[in-house]
C-alpha cells in the first residue's frame, strides 16, 4: 500500500507547525501558550530581548527596536535622534539620565543614573511588546516629571484596548528652586484597564504634553 501522499501531508503539517513556532519564538508564546495579539506586519523587536512583563515595571527608554532605527515604526518622535548608552539598539530618541539635581516631590534625592525619555511633544508615541501573564484588571502607574498642568498619556494595547487620555499631575511647585523637569513623582493609580492574557504591542501616546518626562510605567494586578 502506498502512503506517499499521507506522509507528505503529515510532513507539510509538521513543517508548518515548525514555522509557526519559529515565528512566535521571539515573543515566547510558543512556550507560554498565550495568544499572540502582535500585528503580523509589526517589525519591532523587544529592546530587552523578550516581551516586557505585565504585571511589572517598564522603563520608558526600553521601547521596541526598529529596523535600522527608523522613525515611525516603534516610536514617533520629532526631537533629536542619536545613539544612546541607555539602549542596545541603533535607534535612540532624546534620552537622558538622572543627575545629582534630580529629586522627588518630597525633596528626597533621586538615585543617579536612572534613564528617562525627555523633551517630548504632543502626538509622539512609543511602542513596547508586552506579555500579560494573566487575564485581569490592572492598575496603571508610573514615574513622571510634568512641567505644568494638563499633560496627558494614552495607553493602547493591540488590537484596540485603550485607557483613553490620562492626565498626569504636574510636579511644579513641590520644590521651589529646583528645575521642574528634574522633580519626579511616583504615581500608583492613574487608571485601570482590563486585559486578557496574551502578547501585545502597547503604545504609549503623549497627548497634551504641557512638558512631560517619562521614566517608567507600572502595572499592578488588582486583587
Amino acid at each position: 500500500m502506498k502512503i506517499t501522499q499521507p506522509c507528505k501531508t503529515i510532513g507539510a503539517a509538521i513543517g508548518m507547525f515548525a514555522l509557526v513556532a519559529l515565528k512566535n519564538a521571539s515573543f515566547g508564546d510558543d512556550a507560554s501558550g498565550l495568544p499572540n495579539q502582535v500585528p503580523p506586519d509589526y517589525v519591532g523587536k523587544p529592546e530587552t530581548g523578550t516581551p516586557q512583563t505585565i504585571p511589572g515595571i517598564i522603563r520608558a527608554v526600553d521601547y521596541d527596536q526598529a529596523p535600522s532605527g527608523a522613525n515611525g515604526i516603534t516610536f514617533s518622535y520629532r526631537g533629536k535622534l542619536a545613539k544612546s548608552a541607555f539602549r542596545t539598539g541603533a535607534d535612540s530618541i532624546s534620552l537622558a539620565g538622572f543627575g545629582k539635581g534630580h529629586v522627588s516631590t518630597t525633596g528626597l534625592p533621586e538615585e543617579p543614573g536612572q534613564a528617562y525619555v525627555g523633551w517630548t511633544q504632543s502626538g509622539e508615541w512609543l511602542k513596547y511588546t508586552v506579555r500579560v501573564a494573566e487575564t485581569g484588571t490592572y492598575v496603571i502607574g508610573g514615574k513622571f516629571a510634568a512641567g505644568s498642568t494638563g499633560a496627558t498619556l494614552t495607553f493602547t494595547f493591540t488590537p484596540e484596548l485603550t485607557t483613553g487620555e490620562i492626565e498626569i499631575p504636574t510636579t511644579a511647585g513641590f520644590q521651589p528652586g529646583v528645575e521642574v523637569y528634574h522633580v519626579w513623582e511616583n504615581l500608583d493609580h492613574l487608571k485601570e484597564i482590563t486585559l486578557p492574557a496574551g502578547i501585545y504591542v502597547m503604545t504609549v501616546k503623549i497627548g497634551k504634553v504641557a512638558g512631560l518626562n517619562l521614566q517608567s510605567f507600572s502595572f499592578a494586578k488588582k486583587s
